[in-house]
């Protein structure tokens, strides 16, 4: 492991004298390296940055959703009306299996 990053260590400090050298002896070299690298990157964190974006707009949806949803749940208590929806959706299942047994007793005779 202290090999490893020995030799890290000695990579990077090679690389970062070298990209000084040329910054300071070779500005236009320097200059061209750092165009070229600007130049292979900047795509890439562009695709990234509207990923991210979307992820953003998506989350933002999610928790006004989630927020939405609280506020109501919370409220549904207070509206009698919307306590006896349940009873109401039984009913009408109930019905609509009425409906179709008739139906279906309409069309086998």
């Amino acid at each position: 492991k202290q090999w490893y990053q020995r030799r890290v260590r000695g990579a990077l400090c090679r690389k970062s004298s070298e990209n000084l050298h040329l910054l300071v002896n070779e500005t236009s070299l320097a200059f061209f390296r750092i165009e070229e690298h600007i130049t292979k990157t900047v795509p890439h964190l562009q695709g990234i940055s509207q990923q991210v974006r979307s992820v953003q707009v998506k989350a933002e949806g999610a928790c006004f959703d989630q927020d939405y949803t609280a506020e109501f749940l919370s409220e549904v208590d207070i509206i009698p009306e919307l306590q006896s929806v349940q009873g109401w959706v039984k009913n009408a299942l109930v019905n609509a299996g009425k409906i179709k047994e008739l139906q279906d007793k309409r069309g086998t005779t």
